[in-house]
């Protein structure tokens, strides 16, 4: 109330007033002036709130964290995934053209079906047309070994010990099924 009378006051002439009125006039508003004002008591942030804004953004930053880290997981199985269905695709790919090729230069289909079986095929073709299967590719053999989980080609040619060759690593089955030409399952008789 003070205030608004020194506002009213001060519109008024001073020459009105006598000198006594005036320096009353002048005192208070010097006494308006030293008043604290609200607006100190209402600035910043309580601690109640920064420990509230703090627990906000500890439970977002988890939940993005959580978020990424299931995702860098997610890729990193994704990309194994593709590598061994990349590796079968290139595996399975030589060894049907092998497989086509056997028996190539031969009087039988070159596949040698007392050393296959369900894991392992061992083919045979005379490529050079040389009097025997002594090159490079001419006695091959394609494993399935289970306790590494590869598909293997084994060269019986030229070295004495083998050539071993892992086509694809990380398969967890390969199962090889002999089918006579009527579509009937082979034997050592049929084939």
């Amino acid at each position: 109330r003070v205030s608004a009378e020194v506002g009213l006051l001060a519109r008024v002439e001073r020459s009105h007033f006598s000198p006594c009125a005036q320096k009353l006039i002048d005192k208070t508003k010097m006494l308006s002036n030293r008043t604290p004002s609200k607006k100190s008591h209402d600035s910043g942030f309580s601690l109640l709130e920064l420990l509230l804004a703090m627990a906000i953004t500890l439970v977002m930053m988890t939940a993005a964290s959580t978020l990424l880290a299931t995702s860098l997981r997610i890729r990193t199985r994704e990309n194994l995934r593709s590598n061994a269905l990349s590796a079968a695709q290139r595996a399975l790919n030589i060894m049907s053209r092998e497989i086509g090729n056997s028996g190539y230069g031969l009087t039988d289909n070159g596949i040698v079906i007392l050393d296959s079986d369900a894991t392992s095929v061992r083919i045979r073709a005379n490529l050079d047309n040389g009097p025997d299967l002594g090159q490079r590719d001419e006695d091959v053999r394609f494993i399935f070994q289970a306790a590494n989980n590869a598909i293997v080609r084994f060269d019986n040619n030229p070295d004495p010990n083998g050539t071993t060759v892992v086509l694809a690593s990380n398969i967890s089955g390969l199962t090889f099924t002999y089918m006579t030409t009527a579509g009937f399952p082979a034997t050592p008789a049929t084939a």
